[in-house]
């Protein structure tokens, strides 16, 4: 006869008894005793676990066991899979925000296509709206041939550059409902934009670009292509009135450009590659040819300085120091363009002349290189943080290049659940020789008669002798006992 076997605590619940001695052939799992509630008679054993997994059946194995329906995610047992976004693990660069094993390995390709479908469509139906209201409106242009849709140059501006700027709600759509992440970490490794940082970079931008600018004009001063060829200055009127709309609406822009093509579109790449210069490449390249054909050191201009731009985002873990650099050199040029009656032209940057292309080979990188410094100098966090970053003032500037940036949650519980010395009174040094009588408690030996540390180890010769009352442990070798200690024979 077979002994009774207890049944594991993994059991499935069973609804009829089952002997323990009579196993059921057609399942390999033994049924699980049907006892009562706990604190009936019957062996410990048959007792049901106490808890509420019992009542959910039987118990996940150890080790993570089953998944818990949950894609690439494994759980303690009991614990239930996250509902929320999921970020990126704690040290990752920029570029691998995307990396937090939602979507499987080709989720990236459907995101991609997604998001740039819906970019089509958004720039499609701002159009068409600009379309529609020009003609109802009755303010288009005279020329049926005309490229613009409105007859006011500020009116037309306005609405190229809201179809830019739309960019912006659906990239961070897309990498929260498709890439499953924060929206935030589009903007900077710790989630937001670092609104102080923003601040101290366009500091250093705004200066630096007006310097650029001046050397270009200086430099093409007097040539017929640096002429202005619009219609002048349009009076202080029209002229407050355009700045007030390109004020308004050219951050947005340029902050959609740079959240489209140095951000999502470098993230979403990143999912699929380890090294951020495969995605910052084909970003700039993309980000060349999306302002058009035009002359090739324009051309030149955009990629050679989309590339340092897409070097300092890895660099400073953000798009506020690019984001900066471009709106002022945006609102710099659309501004002069404005007071030269040129808003209703259609050159782009990738017309830009060669004497704009040799000044920026300078400024590109140096603008670059002084953020850089600053942030480390700064403390700037370029990879995100291995616990919630702090908040309040100064919160942008967490450390996260060095290695307390890159500690994840997991280090730092095991460093949190390994005790450390407990405050309290001076542990006792070690105890009595096992032979001999019970000591007796006596005056507190001198201090040079205490060992000074580790255990105390007995005699190698000579007769054992038990300690007298009042006597501590016996030392190796060396002093007499102090006055008042005496040891018994």
């Amino acid at each position: 006869m077979k002994p009774d076997i207890p049944p594991s605590p993994w059991d499935p619940p069973a609804s009829t008894p089952a002997s323990s001695s009579s196993p059921t052939p057609s399942s390999s799992w033994p049924s699980a005793p049907t006892a009562g509630p706990t604190g009936s008679t019957g062996p410990a054993w048959q007792q049901p676990p106490a808890g509420p997994t019992w009542q959910q059946g039987w118990q996940q194995p150890p080790g993570g066991g089953w998944q818990q329906g949950w894609q690439g995610w494994q759980g303690p047992p009991g614990a239930v899979p996250p509902a929320g976004p999921v970020r990126a693990e704690a040290g990752s660069r920029y570029d691998q925000q995307g990396r937090n094993g939602q979507g499987g390995r080709f989720g990236w390709l459907g995101e991609l296509s997604l998001v740039v479908l819906l970019l089509f469509v958004g720039i499609v139906v701002v159009t068409g709206l600009a379309a529609v209201l020009a003609e109802v409106l009755d303010a288009g242009p005279d020329s049926p041939d005309s490229e613009v849709f409105f007859k006011d140059p500020v009116a037309d501006m306005a609405f190229q550059l809201v179809g830019i700027a739309i960019g912006i709600p659906v990239v961070l759509w897309g990498a929260r409902y498709l890439g499953r992440r924060p929206a935030g970490t589009v903007s900077s490794v710790l989630g937001r934009l670092r609104w102080k940082w923003l601040g101290l970079c366009a500091a250093v931008a705004v200066p630096m670009i007006i310097v650029q600018f001046g050397i270009m004009i200086a430099w093409t001063w007097g040539e017929e292509s640096a002429e202005p060829a619009g219609d002048g200055f349009p009076g202080w009127t029209a002229f407050l009135v355009s700045l007030a709309v390109l004020g308004a609406l050219v951050p947005f822009q340029a902050a959609a450009e740079e959240y489209v093509f140095r951000g999502w579109l470098v993230q979403v790449i990143g999912r699929a590659v380890r090294s951020p210069w495969p995605a910052v490449v084909i970003a700039s390249l993309l980000f060349a040819l999306a302002h058009g054909f035009g002359e090739l050191s324009g051309f030149i201009l955009l990629f050679y300085s989309a590339l340092w731009w897409g070097w300092l985002v890895i660099r400073t873990g953000g798009l506020e120091a690019v984001i900066t650099m471009h709106a002022a050199n945006n609102l710099l040029a659309f501004g002069l363009a404005a007071g030269f009656g040129e808003l209703a032209s259609t050159e782009t940057a990738a017309d830009a002349p060669w004497q704009a292309m040799a000044v920026e080979f300078v400024f590109a990188p140096l603008y670059c290189l002084v953020m850089a410094r600053i942030a480390d100098r700064r403390g700037v966090a370029r990879v995100s943080p291995g616990e919630e970053p702090r908040t309040g003032a100064g919160a942008e500037f967490a450390a996260g290049a060095g290695a307390a940036g890159a500690v994840g949650p997991g280090l730092a519980a095991s460093h949190a659940s390994t005790p450390g010395p407990v405050p309290g009174p001076v542990a006792a040094p070690a105890a009595a020789p096992a032979y001999g009588p019970e000591p007796v408690p006596g005056p507190e030996p001198a201090p040079e008669s205490r060992p000074t540390s580790g255990p105390v180890s007995a005699p190698e010769s000579g007769p054992e002798r038990a300690p007298g009352p009042g006597s501590g442990p016996a030392p190796e070798s060396g002093p007499e006992p102090a006055p008042g200690s005496r040891v018994e024979p």
